[in-house]
């Protein structure tokens, strides 16, 4: 039987209440844990990282594995400096330019950047760069290189596929 509740010094956390999951021992498992004193009303997380999607460049699916829709927090951004994102956007915000010449024939041009994201399924996610120049209603550019960081929670996904 594993060890399921620890109040004190774990020697891979330090100090707090431990209640492991069934079947899981609280001294050694690298899960997440059923009950954690240390993150209060945080979320575990599953998995991390950084990517970039080049313009044109092919979808992203991460991997989770998890058999539900997890929560999802992802932020992109088009311009890095030094290593730093100097302006990052949420998944729901995206921005666009508009430029109509009023000499001869009226042209529409539109550049937009931004990204969509989506569960494909219960153990996937799905990244696309949704960036391009759009003129009078023709893509003529596919648009911008987006740097994206994303965290996928074992939290059970309660935005309706919107993510945080």
């Amino acid at each position: 039987m594993a060890n399921r509740v620890l109040m004190g010094n774990r020697a891979t956390g330090g100090y707090g209440l431990y209640v492991s999951k069934t079947g899981d021992d609280v001294l050694t498992t690298t899960n997440p844990m059923a009950f954690d004193s240390r993150t209060g009303s945080g979320w575990a997380v599953k998995d991390y990282g950084q990517f970039i999607i080049s313009a044109g460049g092919a979808d992203v699916t991460k991997t989770h594995n998890l058999g539900y829709n997890p929560l999802v927090a992802i932020r992109w951004s088009t311009s890095i400096t030094g290593g730093v994102a100097t302006t990052v956007f949420n998944p729901c915000e995206s921005f666009f330019e508009r430029e109509r010449e009023s000499s001869g024939q009226a042209t529409v041009t539109e550049k937009g950047s931004g990204l969509t994201w989506s569960h494909v399924n219960t153990n996937s996610i799905i990244i696309k760069n949704k960036s391009g120049t759009i003129t009078n209603g023709v893509t003529t550019s596919t648009g911008d290189d987006l740097y994206i960081a994303y965290i996928i929670f074992y939290q059970p996904d309660f935005t309706g596929g919107r993510g945080i």
